[in-house]
């Protein structure tokens, strides 16, 4: 609740609040503030002849509307006006143009001093030669009544965007200050920021998926809908670690922190190991060790085990299909425990039953699977330097090569992947063998 001194105020000034807010909303408006500038511009063109001829009628007509309004009954003041007042209060703070901030070099008085100096004689010629003083009056005050509303805002963000407006007020402002321009490389982003480089490593894994045949041993010849003989930690097919690719360089430009200039950002990869390496974490040790060792190679099998194994994987199929369990309802690896906890023999493999589960770091009765994860650490170094206004982004090329492999993304019931050679062949096998 306000004090009675402030709700008298309140009370007494309302009518007035209410008309300064009511000038301000014109003022900020598109299309009635021109006829605020078009009652601006009336009273100074008119304002001579209006004082010398017809002054006295003129404050005759004044005193008689201020008696008038004396003479009214005044309105009776409620709760309703203080919350207009106050109300009107709040929406002229808003409206109000916010000061400029200048400089503290503008404000120096010897900065002052030579500003005015400079501009006295021009003055002069200006408002005894040119323009008369009564329009330069109105050209001034419309600016500052118009200064806020929208159309004169995009006005103003327009004529800044060109070069030579730029260019003239930057050099006045020098002339008038006494400053000079500041460099171009110095109003540019500075070179250390521009030639910045920033590096991340990334660790690619790849597991190594093998299924044990009679007769073959383990050889990378899988079942079906199992999951690829190559394959990410989310089971989606990728390439061997012989022909695995690192992502294309990449280049993109895009506006510097001011908003003057450009930039370009390019990511570069490359691999910071020479080498792939095995995970291995032997029995009652604390931590994983990555080990290298030769990557595997495809082997030429004798046509006599390859038959035995397509007999076998067509054995194989008949008996998963009537016990095996829905695709989507099969437990993944990762599920069962935490990858940091396998335990894996000299070669970083790690063995399983006939549906990858009870994992262990031993071969030998029951264990039909297998698999091991190669790993090798890349950098990507992204590099930021400015470009000329010519210079356009260049989008990578897809050209054709024996090294790249294509991933499609399937469903998880029906994954769709390349197969091996060895894979095809203990098909055609199969197929030769039920002819």
């Amino acid at each position: 609740m306000l004090s009675l001194p402030i709700n008298s105020i309140l009370l007494g000034l309302a009518p007035s609040i209410h008309l300064f807010r009511r000038f301000l909303e014109v003022a900020n408006s598109s299309y009635q503030v021109f006829l605020l500038l078009g009652v601006w511009w009336t009273v100074v063109i008119l304002a001579e002849p209006v004082f010398r001829y017809w002054l006295p009628i003129l404050c005759a007509a004044l005193l008689l509307l201020l008696s008038t309004q004396n003479a009214s009954q005044p309105t009776l003041a409620s709760e309703t006006t203080l919350q207009t007042a106050v109300a009107d209060l709040t929406a002229i703070e808003a409206l109000l143009p916010s000061l400029p901030s200048f400089p503290p070099t503008i404000t120096e008085p010897a900065t002052l001093v030579r500003a005015c100096a400079i501009l006295y004689i021009p003055y002069l010629i200006l408002t005894l030669y040119l323009i008369r003083l009564r329009v330069l009056v109105a050209i001034v005050g419309s600016v500052v009544l118009a200064w806020r509303a929208p159309w004169a805002v995009m006005l103003r963000n327009s004529l800044w965007r060109n070069a030579w407006i730029r260019w003239t007020v930057y050099h006045t402002s020098a002339i008038l200050t006494g400053r000079p321009l500041p460099l171009a490389a110095q109003s540019a982003i500075s070179t250390s920021t521009l030639n910045s480089t920033k590096s991340l490593r990334f660790l690619f894994t790849v597991y190594e998926n093998q299924r044990w045949w009679l007769g073959l041993e383990f050889t990378a010849a899988l079942l079906p809908a199992e999951r690829p003989s190559w394959c990410s930690k989310s089971q989606q097919a990728v390439a061997p670690p012989n022909a695995f690719v690192l992502p294309e360089d990449t280049t993109i430009f895009l506006p510097d922190k001011d908003g003057k200039g450009r930039v370009k950002r390019r990511a570069t990869w490359s691999w910071e190991e020479n080498e792939w390496r095995v995970i291995v974490r032997r029995e009652g040790s604390p931590s994983l060790t990555r080990v290298e060792r030769a990557l595997p190679s495809d082997k030429e099998e004798n046509p006599g085990l390859l038959m035995k194994a397509a007999v076998k994987m067509r054995e194989s199929n008949s008996q998963s299909s009537l016990t095996e369990e829905p695709e989507g309802e099969k437990p993944a690896v990762e599920d069962q425990e935490e990858e940091e906890d396998w335990v894996t023999d000299e070669d970083g493999w790690i063995y399983g039953d006939n549906k990858w589960e009870k994992l262990s770091a031993k071969g030998g009765m029951g264990k039909y699977t297998r698999f091991r994860r190669w790993t090798r650490v890349a950098v990507v170094t992204e590099s930021i330097e400015p470009v000329a206004d010519g210079e356009v982004e260049q989008r990578p090329t897809v050209s054709a090569s024996p090294t790249t492999t294509t991933l499609t993304m399937s469903p998880p019931g029906s994954p769709i992947r390349e197969e091996s050679p060895l894979r095809q062949r203990l098909k055609n096998a199969m197929h030769k063998a039920t002819i």
